[in-house]
């Protein structure tokens, strides 16, 4: 933890910061990210509801978002409306539930305590 890392992750729910600020991720391949689905398209989708999409029982595992969702008392606040992207590690802003288990959302936009990290994956 410590700060806010961009991921290639978003909630597809028609927001205009999806191709305002992630145009390059929105439009890349699929195996290059993580799309999850929203409970609406027009403005009204809910954390809640985007959460229950991503669950095991409508086929999401192993992105480790509901897999460690609250371990440690870390914050956990999923995507939706117009903070459609995600990320992952807690601000140093936050007195407590910042940690690796952390995520939650953004617009997309440069922020002071926001990064990101390269993972390149050994297949």
């Amino acid at each position: 933890g410590g700060i806010w890392e961009r991921v290639a992750a978003y909630v597809n729910n028609g927001h205009r910061n999806l191709t305002t600020n992630g145009s390059s991720l929105v439009n890349a391949a699929s195996k290059y990210k993580n799309v999850y689905t929203a409970t609406a398209t027009d403005g009204t989708d809910t954390q809640e509801g985007n959460y229950e999409l991503s669950t095991p029982a409508n086929g999401c595992y192993g992105d480790a978002i509901y897999e460690t969702s609250g371990w440690y008392n870390d914050y956990s606040t999923f995507p939706r409306d117009a903070g459609t992207f995600f990320s992952r590690g807690g601000g140093y802003d936050k007195s407590s539930g910042s940690g690796v288990f952390s995520f939650t959302y953004t617009d997309g936009g440069p922020y002071s305590g926001d990064g990101f990290r390269v993972v390149v994956p050994v297949l």
